[in-house]
């Protein structure tokens, strides 16, 4: 595990995405920030949605926390316009430097407490001990190069007002989980598809789905039956609806028997789910069974689990 204040270093072959700051003559610069200019400014750069500047401290700093390194903070500028005086801006940073003999670029970041919080108390943040001065200066290490270095930052703004925060939760035997559908008038129902009335089970809206006569290769063959998530148009893109639930088909002599069958599915868009072969229309049909009584069907759903999702704002 990392250290707190832990650098992280790395090279990569493709400079900062964001900005980059070349110096040449850096040892006239170094001469010129000295008394009560100590330090360079960079002109302002754009990321996220507000202006930033690089600050380079280009003296080596032997104070206790430098101990003898140079030091190149971001700052978020003046300039930017905020609505109040509590405003906060987070952002990761990464610092580059270039090596100019091998044209690989040293990145150097904070392992742990690398978040960085702006705002109108602390406008200026970096990376304590970015590196030393030697390491900086030494020829084989390629960083300087006839008096110049190329310094560079990329800054990663986390916005929190627009982040969304989703919360799954699977819901066991939801409220009003049975839905009862009585099927009147079977044997003379035109067509070969019918829909229940719509009902609402965990916030979604459904309905039941019965093909008296068959479906797909289970045409004359055995009843269909499937649930159907009805308001699917409101589905939240890519969030499915799980659901783990029973169909079933009630015996009228004999309320405690049942065809039954159980599964689980995601719904997701115009999607329904359920079987071509609930029950043979044969046995369906015979009186014995108990299945049609007065002409009338009884299909059941019934919910054990179902997903609800939330995602604000």
């Amino acid at each position: 595990m990392s250290k707190p204040n832990e650098i992280l270093r790395d090279e990569r072959d493709f400079g900062p995405t964001h900005f980059t700051l070349k110096i040449e003559s850096y040892s006239l610069l170094s001469n010129a920030t000295h008394g009560h200019v100590k330090r360079y400014e960079s002109g302002i750069f754009d990321v996220g949605g507000y202006k930033w500047k690089l600050i380079l401290y280009p003296q080596v700093d032997k104070s206790c926390e430098g101990k003898g390194n140079i030091s190149l903070n971001v700052a978020i500028d003046e300039s930017n316009s905020f609505p109040n005086h509590n405003w906060i801006v987070c952002a990761y940073l990464k610092f580059f430097i270039l090596n100019q003999k091998t044209k690989k670029y040293l990145t150097i970041q904070e392992a742990k407490g690398s978040l960085k919080y702006f705002d109108n108390l602390r406008t200026e943040h970096g990376c304590l001990q970015l590196i030393s001065f030697d390491e900086l200066n030494k020829p084989c290490n390629g960083y300087l190069v006839n008096d110049c270095y190329v310094f560079g930052v990329e800054v990663f703004v986390i916005q929190p007002s627009s982040r969304y925060e989703e919360t799954l939760t699977m819901v066991k035997e939801p409220s009003g989980r049975t839905y009862t559908w009585s099927v009147k008038n079977f044997s003379k129902l035109k067509g070969n598809l019918l829909y229940s009335d719509e009902f609402t089970v965990g916030g979604r809206k459904w309905n039941l789905k019965l093909f008296p006569k068959g479906n797909k290769s289970d045409l004359e063959k055995s009843l269909s039956l499937y649930l159907w998530l009805s308001d699917w148009k409101s589905i939240i893109r890519e969030r499915k609806v799980y659901a783990n639930f029973k169909l079933r088909i009630i015996d009228h002599s004999r309320l405690d028997q049942k065809v039954e069958k159980q599964v689980s599915h995601w719904f997701d868009s115009n999607q329904d789910c359920g079987f071509s072969n609930f029950v043979p229309i044969k046995e369906l049909h015979e009186a014995g069974n108990g299945y049609l009584k007065d002409d009338t069907l009884i299909v059941e759903v019934e919910f054990d689990v179902i997903s609800i999702t939330k995602v604000q704002p």
